[in-house]
């Protein structure tokens, strides 16, 4: 295969080979946009770093960058247990975990973490909503990166590890359907995350597949416009009540926990009750789902083992830079409590 050079990235982009240097090494100077697509040109071209240029030191620091926004940093009961879990995998292999929060809205040239610039450690880590600029700009210093459950880019050719999140809404959907549930919606904005349309789909799957197999109606509505904020992501409106009356829906399968819990709440300002009326499945199975009245029936996702496996995965990398980026999707489970009754 033939060698990419600097030159050839410049002559496919039509600019200096200059410019193309400033922006791999993530020089002040160039424009952002500039930087992600030379890097992403880069990447596709399967451009290689040149380890000695970017004075990697011989030895291991012990270090490993877990990379996240810091708006995410506020849901800290969902991101913990994945936290604790690469805490546990790495400090069995005598490495250290350098936490580092971003701010998605600065650029990478001053918002990317010092440890990683100055390549303090061995690898990388990326967990949650990181725009695609930080997660380019970690993979050219040539450092192991592995995504964890990182929204929209599951198409990208870097080893990520996520919730089965489309068998998941399957099974939560199911669960509902098996209990004599007909009609039924699906709450949560689709395009918050690559996470929550693939609990759509999942929805949607089952309904067509139980159609089919027990020939029967079911009246599936989907309540999946943009709406929320980064820690609810969706919340119900009155035309979305007024609509939940109509349809007379008996069970609604929310994108996460957060929009359950909002879901309930919205209920019951207007009379109507969980699981007597409503009946109600989460996703993530937080520890507020224990706290709530009634007790939510959610979706767990075993984050702690999506933490253990991710640093796994680094650790392979480390070993083995030249295999095949793999997704691995970590298989959910129903933990039934109180949000669901039989019809």
């Amino acid at each position: 295969m033939k060698k990419v050079t600097l030159q050839m990235i410049a002559d496919q982009l039509q600019i200096s080979k200059s410019l193309v240097s400033k922006a791999l090494a993530n020089q002040k100077g160039v424009n952002e946009e500039t930087k992600e697509k030379v890097r992403l040109t880069a990447m596709n071209m399967g451009y290689m770093i040149n380890s000695s240029a970017l004075s990697i030191s011989a030895s291991r620091t012990g270090n490993v960058a877990v990379v996240v926004p810091r708006s995410d940093l506020k849901d800290f009961e969902y991101w913990g247990r994945i936290l604790h879990g690469i805490e546990k995998a790495l400090s069995e292999k005598s490495f250290s975990m350098i936490l580092s929060g971003i701010d998605p809205n600065v650029a990478t040239s001053e918002g990317l973490p010092s440890c990683v610039t100055d390549r303090k450690v061995d690898g990388a880590l990326v967990l949650g909503a990181v725009p695609l600029a930080y997660i380019l700009a970690i993979q050219v210093t040539g450092i192991p990166v592995v995504l964890v459950d990182v929204p929209h880019f599951v198409q990208m050719k870097l080893d990520h590890v996520l919730a089965e999140n489309n068998l998941g809404g399957y099974d939560a959907t199911k669960y509902l359907l098996d209990r004599n549930h007909r009609r039924i919606g699906f709450v949560g904005d689709v395009s918050y995350a690559s996470s929550f349309a693939a609990r759509h789909a999942g929805f949607l799957d089952a309904v067509k597949d139980f159609k089919t197999e027990r020939e029967v109606e079911i009246e599936a509505v989907s309540f999946t416009d943009a709406r929320g904020d980064s820690i609810i992501p969706y919340s119900l409106g009155d035309a979305d009540i007024e609509r939940i009356r109509e349809t007379g829906l008996t069970g609604l399968v929310c994108g996460n926990d957060p929009v359950a819990f909002e879901v309930m709440q919205s209920l019951e300002r207007v009379g109507l009750s969980c699981p007597q009326d409503v009946s109600l499945i989460g996703f993530d199975n937080v520890q507020k789902c224990q706290w709530v009245t009634p007790a939510l029936t959610s979706i767990d996702a075993c984050k702690e083992t999506m933490g253990t496996r991710s640093a796994e995965m680094l650790f392979r990398r480390m070993q083995q830079t030249d295999f095949r980026a793999e997704h691995v999707r970590i298989t959910t489970e129903i933990i039934e409590r109180e949000s669901v009754r039989s019809l």
